[in-house]
């Protein structure tokens, strides 16, 4: 799949209000780039994107199945970055900064060259936080990526626990299945198998446990039957029965999973007491208009 390496000059679609996930078409130094993107991009930013040259209304267009933030490694490269963001600040600034500090340019002060001092220095600081952390952020995304994780499914990931991704999803992969729109098969696959994950694996069983309840109560109830549990976690799992029912013990025990003996029904306990405060609030309301 061909690969563009691109700086946006504007985001011609969505307005900055539309919330993402959302189709993007962005101008950049290539041309009109269309697809759909997790995070809005900023002017000037530098990004790859991965998908087909395409044709609309005559015009040439590069039609993206993803994209990720490119950033540069290189300190000199990263001043560039920097500067090139910084409105106020041209090549001739950049020199300058450079020849004064090299390599401990972003401990440069006020004053320490021409221009580089007030709103303009303050933008320039605020640019090297933000390098610092878009350069976790791409470094983050770079290495799930390596772990099998689509891009879309990394930035997500980047997005819900920031600078404890790695070691959030490193204590069980398995943890990318809450993120929206990805379960429990999403991660089973190349991702797991790349943190050595085995097919009994305790982490492996319980996401199965709990997808599996998601799936008997996506039609809005949150008892499932244990007899029905147990059968679709099996077959997920494609077998593994003893581990699935030491796997629920110690879930009931930790009090994950809720049992109705009388029924002999299950529910994730987190669902169980959202329904439960809900139910009390209305009551409560019914109880004060009376």
């Amino acid at each position: 799949m061909p690969t563009l390496q691109v700086t946006v000059s504007r985001v011609a679609f969505p307005p900055a209000t539309k919330e993402v996930p959302a189709w993007f078409i962005l101008l950049t130094d290539h041309g009109a780039c269309k697809g759909m993107m997790s995070w809005r991009p900023e002017n000037g930013e530098a990004l790859t994107l991965e998908g087909e040259y395409s044709c609309y209304k005559g015009s040439r267009e590069f039609a993206f199945s993803s994209a990720r933030l490119n950033i540069p490694t290189n300190s000199r490269d990263q001043l560039t970055y920097v500067v090139a963001r910084t409105i106020g600040l041209g090549p001739a600034a950049e020199s300058l900064i450079w020849s004064t500090a090299g390599e401990h340019w972003q401990d440069i002060q006020p004053g320490d060259v021409p221009r580089l001092s007030g709103k303009i220095y303050e933008s320039f600081r605020l640019q090297c936080e933000s390098l610092a952390s878009k350069s976790e952020e791409a470094r983050v995304v770079a290495a799930l990526m390596g772990r099998g994780c689509t891009d879309n499914m990394a930035s997500k990931a980047w997005a819900m626990w920031k600078d404890e991704t790695l070691g959030v999803v490193g204590s069980d992969p398995y943890r990318l299945a809450e993120l929206d729109s990805y379960g429990f098969r999403d991660v089973d696959g190349d991702v797991r198998r790349s943190y050595e994950i085995g097919d009994s694996d305790v982490r492996r069983v319980r996401a199965a446990v709990v997808y599996a309840l998601r799936r008997l109560t996506a039609n809005g109830d949150t008892v499932a039957l244990w007899v029905d549990l147990y059968r679709e976690a099996t077959g997920l799992l494609c077998g593994f029965a003893n581990e699935v029912s030491e796997c629920t013990r110690g879930m009931f025990e930790d009090g994950t999973l809720k049992a109705f003996k009388d029924s002999e029904g299950v529910s994730l306990a987190a669902d169980f007491r959202a329904e439960s405060d809900v139910w009390n609030f209305v009551c409560g309301n019914n109880e004060g208009e009376l």
